[in-house]
């Protein structure tokens, strides 16, 4: 009986059933792409423009990874949290704006990552000897860009959150395409050549190799400049769609009477 109601449970939440089955899928392709990555054996030609080391890489790979999860939570996390505990109307109703403590929110959990990421650069540097060359500025530079960008996106999240109630498509589209396409743990050139195209254009492509540059190859802000110019008019863009869809979002819920479940 349990089992039963948990399936109806979830049922109810189509977007987030719809989401589930196709990360499976996205998984298996992940995991394709990754075989094929490493049949290429010691020399690993797609990353020598970072120096080379599959650790460094893939390392690098799972600290974006962080970051983006961070920007497209900094938003939704909040939400989602006065979601289950009944009193997001009460929250929106407030003559305090709402993205104050969705900002606050937000804050902390960066302020994690970027410790967290920290601790896991000086240990993987100064312990295990894995090869880092690190530009700060360079860094900081891209990982801005990179959090804004991803938080105008999980602003639009939010406006989807509040119509779906769970499953948030913005955010799964988001991470699955970076995973998938922007070269986490493979390099952008194991795709087909049509999808190393659109994988150029992601902003998380985008992010990511510069990221891996001013970690590995100290690569600065002037180096990195196109990166920074590409990354720029993506937040731009990013932040402009994401209030647009937050609205969008409550003025949906707010209409059909359901702010107040979940």
């Amino acid at each position: 009986m349990h089992l039963l109601r948990l399936y109806w449970e979830q049922r109810s939440y189509r977007t987030a059933l719809v989401l589930g089955g196709a990360s499976s899928l996205v998984a298996l392709v992940q995991f394709f792409l990754m075989g094929r990555f490493l049949q290429q054996g010691n020399t690993f030609d797609g990353i020598r423009v970072y120096g080379g080391d599959i650790v460094s890489f893939l390392l690098t790979g799972s600290i974006f990874t962080g970051f983006v999860v961070i920007g497209l939570n900094a938003f939704s996390g909040y939400l989602q949290e006065e979601q289950a505990a009944g009193t997001l109307e009460s929250v929106l109703v407030m003559p305090v704006s709402v993205f104050k403590p969705m900002i606050f929110s937000g804050g902390a959990a960066l302020i994690g990552t970027i410790s967290g990421s920290f601790a896991m650069v000086a240990v993987f540097g100064a312990i295990l000897k894995v090869p880092f060359n690190i530009d700060i500025l360079g860094s900081v530079s891209v990982l801005f860009l990179l959090v804004l960008t991803t938080s105008g996106l999980g602003l639009t999240g939010c406006g989807a959150l509040l119509v779906t109630k769970r499953g948030d498509p913005v955010k799964w589209t988001v991470v699955t395409v970076t995973t998938l396409l922007s070269g986490v743990a493979y390099p952008v050139t194991i795709l087909p050549e049509w999808l190393q195209l659109i994988a150029g254009f992601l902003p998380t492509t985008i992010a990511l190799d510069g990221m891996r540059l001013a970690l590995t190859q100290a690569a600065t802000p002037k180096e990195l400049l196109p990166s920074l110019a590409g990354l720029a008019a993506w937040a731009t863009i990013a932040l402009a769609i994401g209030l647009w869809g937050m609205h969008t979002g409550l003025r949906i819920a707010r209409r059909r009477g359901s702010l107040g479940e979940f």
